[in-house]
């Protein structure tokens, strides 16, 4: 079977002896380039930046307490942002105020505008958003983009203001109810002291009546402690799928936990017998953070060598579940330690007269209503304030700037690329002409496709006489003289 070679100076051959061809070509992209540049109407870009931070609340302190559990809540919060930037409520008051209609009176369609003039842009591991915004001019690309962040922001602000009313009302109710049973529960008291003649309570009821306060108190507080912590463990363990192992087969961190569980149960058994001033109470304490201290140390210590050492995020991870863990377990000591004191109350409050027993009872429900009053007073408070601030979890890092050139069309880069292509159109259009002409040109043509042998060459006469013509042109006066000489 006969193979096919390509030869490549007869390639280059080819190219130089139609260099002119792809010259004219090459010209011809140059042209439809030039023109596509007149043609295209230039397009500006206007640049912002926004500063996106998380909000202060249950949830996020949740998280912020693992160092870099945050990032995917920030990459979140940063992606509904942006959504709520792109919005019809902020984009469409821009297009009525910065485009022209068409003769119909329509405006550009509003999917027009975001797709073609509006890019946001997260930068990676960080708070900023970048803005972008196109326009005809550099002035409306600057206008335009002034626009969409200052109906970005205002979009904010009535969304957190109508959260914040709402928030305001419901609390508002709920303190005239508050304010109600509070009213009835010293009221109730004060009919049960009337009525059985308690003008004022024995020093022995006081002291009972001051040790159930505390003891409420407290375990409150450690209900919302626990509840805290089993919810931040959730969210960690999730995060990490069960790729950390439990405290407990850490025997140094199990050990910490118990001692800061049997401190914590012995503060609690102090509160029948001590103040918060009192030396003992302040002891307690100090021991407890230390031994707080300790436990940190160690579940940082342990969580870098579960976790891969250029991971910090995952180490974050891995100290919150073990600290997790650890307030759960305290939490769930001193929940055991406050049933046995509320036990001792019980079995003190039933030693007292049946008289007494009521008063207490009334006495606890009037305490317990004045203070669910006081706190959602003081929440109505925040919330009034709340809802006339303006929120400040957006702030304008970077105003929108005039740009100073087009990007739109490159004209350098539409000018190369329309160079090269030329190029590559014309070589590719001149090889494949002589490639694909089966005309035979010389005697090693006849010879090599048609097999046969070459007796003579016939002289094209007229090549020939044009050939003699340019020579006689050529010729001398002297030597012209000669010539006729010989004749």
């Amino acid at each position: 079977m006969e193979e096919n070679s390509i030869d490549l100076r007869e390639l280059l051959t080819i190219l130089l002896k139609n260099l002119r061809k792809i010259g004219y070509i090459t010209a011809a992209f140059l042209v439809v380039a030039v023109l596509y540049l007149l043609i295209t109407p230039r397009v500006y870009e206007s640049e912002s930046l926004l500063r996106i931070k998380q909000p202060q609340g249950l949830a996020s302190s949740l998280l912020d307490a693992v160092p870099g559990a945050n990032t995917a809540a920030t990459a979140q919060l940063m992606s509904t942002y942006a959504e709520i930037l792109k919005s019809r409520s902020v984009i469409e008051p821009v297009i009525q105020e910065t485009e022209q209609p068409n003769d119909d009176g329509k405006y550009p369609s509003y999917d027009n505008y975001i797709k073609n003039r509006i890019t946001t842009t997260p930068f990676k591991n960080t708070e900023i958003l970048k803005v972008t915004v196109n326009a005809n001019t550099p002035e409306d690309a600057q206008k335009a983009n002034a626009l969409v962040i200052d109906g970005f922001l205002s979009r904010l602000t009535g969304l957190t203001r109508a959260e914040q009313k709402a928030t305001k009302e419901f609390i508002a109710a709920r303190v005239v109810e508050a304010k109600n049973e509070l009213n009835n529960a010293e009221s109730a008291l004060q009919v049960y002291k009337e009525k059985n003649k308690i003008i004022d309570p024995s020093e022995n009821m006081k002291v009972i009546s001051d040790r159930v306060v505390m003891v409420d108190k407290v375990k409150a507080e450690n209900k919302v402690d626990m509840a805290t912590a089993q919810a931040r463990l959730s969210s960690i363990n999730q995060q990490l799928g069960g790729a950390a192992k439990a405290t407990a087969d850490s025997s140094t961190i199990k050990e910490y936990n118990q001692k800061l569980a049997e401190l914590e149960m012995t503060k609690v058994s102090y509160l029948n017998k001590y103040t918060d001033k009192h030396p003992k109470m302040q002891e307690i304490n100090n021991e407890i953070a230390s031994t707080r201290a300790q436990l940190q140390a160690e579940i940082n210590k342990v969580a870098s060598l579960q976790a891969p050492s250029d991971n910090p995020v995952h180490q974050g991870l891995i100290a919150g579940k073990f600290q997790s863990e650890a307030e759960i377990a305290v939490a769930q000591g001193k929940e055991q330690a406050l049933a046995n004191i509320e036990k001792e109350n019980s079995e003190a409050i039933g030693t007292l007269p049946s008289i007494e027993q009521g008063y207490l009872r009334v006495k606890r429900d009037a305490d317990v209503a004045q203070e669910i009053y006081i706190m959602l007073a003081k929440r109505l408070e925040e919330a009034k304030v709340a809802e006339v601030m303006v929120s400040n979890e957006v702030q304008v890092v970077d105003t929108a700037t005039l740009p100073e050139a087009p990007v739109k069309p490159r004209k350098a880069l539409t000018l190369a690329l329309a160079l090269l292509l030329g190029i590559m159109a014309g070589s590719g259009y001149v090889i494949a002409y002589e490639m694909f002409n089966r005309k035979l040109r010389t005697a090693d043509d006849i010879q090599s496709y048609l097999g046969l042998t070459v007796l003579g060459n016939v002289p094209d006469v007229e090549s020939m006489s044009r050939m003699n013509a340019e020579k006689r042109k050529k010729l001398s006066l002297l030597q012209k003289l000669r010539r006729l000489l010989q004749k």
